[in-house]
């Protein structure tokens, strides 16, 4: 696993793509200066396990939201990663959702050292 990830900054993927990091596991990917980008516009999801992409990408399907789970191709961190298609909303609900948790985890290894 990648040890650091910046969060928040944004950074070219090449062919008019940028990406930024919304949490550790939260990619968003956009196409900022091409017409009618928003419909480009993509997230990826990192998973340690598949059963745990799989259970999340349940619930996004739930919700009608348009995705694939795939082995990791942009999240290399990852060995899986769910790619949501356009709705950069949800990325955005659940990196602060992932962040949430990271910030509890160190508050807990502060606590226990």
């Amino acid at each position: 696993m990648m040890n650091f990830v910046p969060v928040g900054r944004f950074f070219s993927m090449g062919d008019g793509r940028v990406g930024q990091y919304l949490s550790t596991r939260v990619l968003s990917v956009r196409t900022p200066f091409r017409r009618y980008s928003r419909s480009n516009d993509v997230c990826y999801l990192g998973f340690e396990k598949l059963s745990q992409a799989q259970k999340f990408a349940q619930s996004l399907a739930s919700s009608g939201l348009r995705f694939t789970v795939q082995k990791s191709q942009v999240l290399t961190q990852f060995p899986y990663e769910i790619k949501l298609y356009g709705d950069t909303e949800t990325a955005k609900r659940l990196a602060y959702w992932d962040r949430k948790d990271h910030d509890r985890a160190s508050q807990r290894s502060v606590i226990a050292a």
